[in-house]
């Protein structure tokens, strides 16, 4: 059991053409599905999951929420009864529940933030693919980030 690693960031933007043309074009993200309402899923390309990057148009820019990978299913189960026990409010989503994922584990940190946990999201694989890969790719737009590292949640 464990969690393994940031599976993707939910945010809130004033300007959603602007916030595209910025990640797609500055720092090198690509957009895997883009939602009738405007909202890009978008992901770097040494990352295998769908998105890692959440953007929905907003009066508000703001943060909705923030999802850890976790290595099994059952894991959340696990997680669930063990984030209870210590005092947390918890509430199982269904798959698909959230865009392109299995069950979700969702839950207040004491912060505010919104955390999610998940086992499963669709699965595409990496721009370099897997059999002898480029060490990156050769083509592609801006910086090329390799993928979501890390977040920074203030609490204020």
């Amino acid at each position: 059991m464990g969690i393994m690693r940031i599976g993707h960031v939910d945010l809130n933007v004033l300007d959603i053409k602007a916030t595209r043309d910025y990640y797609e074009n500055i720092i090198g993200l690509t957009v895997e599905r883009e939602d009738a309402d405007g909202t890009l899923y978008m992901k770097c390309w040494d990352e295998w999951d769908k998105y890692s990057m959440v953007f929905r148009p907003s009066d508000e820019s703001t943060f909705n929420r923030i999802a850890y990978k976790v290595e099994n299913d059952s894991d959340l189960d696990d997680l669930k009864a063990k984030i209870e026990a210590y005092g947390i409010s918890t509430e199982m989503l269904p798959a698909n529940s959230v865009a392109e994922c299995g069950r979700v584990l969702s839950f207040n940190l004491p912060s505010g933030h919104e955390m999610n946990l998940y086992a499963e999201k669709t699965f595409v694989g990496k721009v370099t693919g897997s059999t002898n890969p480029a060490p990156w790719p050769i083509d592609g737009k801006g910086i090329k980030a390799h993928w979501l590292d890390h977040a920074l949640l203030i609490w204020i």
